[in-house]
């Protein structure tokens, strides 16, 4: 098959199914945003990819505007266009969507509809209810109406795709709703364990950064609407007296890494350490410089979103701390695993005392290491994974 597989963030696993499914043979032609900045995976060729692979960058004309709604409504519909003519223009067999912004993504499917390009949904949120949840907040009465629009497009892009690959059951009820159930595949996300090798504490990483010899809380990824920064405040003012040389290690960048550096700057939390994401290639070390990793979600982004981040993190080998509801994908991961503890959001007092209790117990820490390492190397085999992407693509190009 001719596949284009567009993942607009560049994650990590979404770029190793297609380079497993190009080493099948297949053309694959992995496509990402340039513009948008998150944790990207392995962006760039390399010399041991497949020669069916390649992976596109495509940029927008500026900066991604994530929380401004006019910028981002203009930037994702002419990303949308731009996306369409592309695929237009390259006329894959069949086309992969993956986190792509949701006007964006239903610009570009219609385009799809009209040049005949079938199309699979890979769900990895449900937009919708996102947007629904953010501007009722925001906007009051005004708000439902966005997202009562919001859910018409994301059920008429689901609707017009061949396929619906689901990260979690907890989207049926939806996508039940929308009357797309019955070519929905259910294939929870998973890591990639050979990228993300066990690292020492003590690793370059952490040497340069001066990591050597001081407990460790470290949370990477985003931090937006459906996460609260202000836990990261209270374990960093909580570890200030309990172990004064610890360390509360941020990598992030947008609208919550900015709230916490300026909490940091008022409160004097000179224990609390903000950097920029760093390169894929560091990310093992990165993680491996951490004692204790901490997730985050808030409970009204637990029935739509699925944090991947807590599948990176038990591939490091190290306790985890998750604060999110209980019935989250992500949580019954956590705790079927045995990699760490999920702590219900609006208890935070709770998640404090776990990663100060955790900070002082090496051996509890170590039995949730390699419980999570375990885990991650038994059920994130990418080839069973990947035939089940493969025989979806197949039937949806015919």
């Amino acid at each position: 098959m001719r596949v284009v597989v567009h993942d607009y963030s560049g994650h990590p696993f979404q770029l190793q199914l297609s380079r497993e499914l190009a080493r099948r043979g297949h053309s694959v032609s992995h496509w990402h945003c340039s513009s948008f900045v998150t944790g990207k995976g392995r962006v760039t060729q390399h010399r041991d990819d497949p020669p069916g692979l390649s992976i596109v960058g495509i940029p927008m004309v500026a900066p991604f505007e994530r929380y401004s709604p006019i910028k981002r409504l203009r930037q994702e519909l002419s990303y949308g266009r731009t996306l369409g003519k592309r695929l237009t223009s390259f006329r894959p067999d069949v086309v992969l969507f993956c986190n792509t912004p949701l006007l964006a993504h239903a610009v570009a499917a219609r385009a799809c509809v009209r040049a005949g390009i079938p199309m699979v949904f890979w769900q990895q949120d449900i937009y919708s209810a996102a947007i629904a949840s953010a501007a009722a907040a925001r906007f009051g009465i005004l708000g439902h109406a966005i997202g009562t629009v919001a859910n018409f497009v994301e059920r008429a892009v689901a609707r017009e795709s061949k396929a619906i690959i689901a990260i979690s059951d907890d989207f049926l009820a939806v996508l039940d709703r929308w009357k797309v159930s019955q070519r929905t595949t259910v294939i929870p996300n998973w890591a990639p364990t050979a990228e993300l090798p066990v690292r020492p504490r003590n690793n370059a990483w952490a040497t340069k950064h001066g990591l050597v010899g001081r407990p460790v809380v470290l949370y990477s990824g985003t931090l937006g609407f459906k996460h609260n920064p202000a836990i990261l405040v209270s374990i960093a003012r909580a570890m200030k007296a309990a172990f004064p040389k610890g360390l509360v290690l941020v990598v992030s960048e947008g609208l919550g890494r900015d709230w916490l550096a300026g909490r940091k700057l008022e409160e004097g939390l000179t224990n609390l350490e903000l950097l920029d994401y760093q390169s894929y290639d560091s990310f093992p070390d990165v993680l491996g410089s951490a004692d204790v990793l901490l997730a985050i979600l808030e409970p009204s982004a637990g029935q739509y979103s699925v944090p991947s981040k807590v599948l990176s993190y038990l591939c490091a080998a190290r306790a985890i701390v998750a604060v999110m509801p209980n019935a989250n994908a992500a949580a019954s991961v956590l705790k079927s695993s045995g990699g760490g503890v999920v702590v219900r959001p609006g208890r935070e007092h709770e998640a404090v005392d776990v990663i100060l209790e955790l900070l002082g117990d090496e051996p509890r820490r170590t039995q949730f290491a390699r419980a999570a390492r375990q885990y991650s190397e038994t059920s994130f085999n990418i080839s069973p994974i990947a035939d089940r992407f493969e025989a979806i693509l197949a039937r949806a190009a015919v």
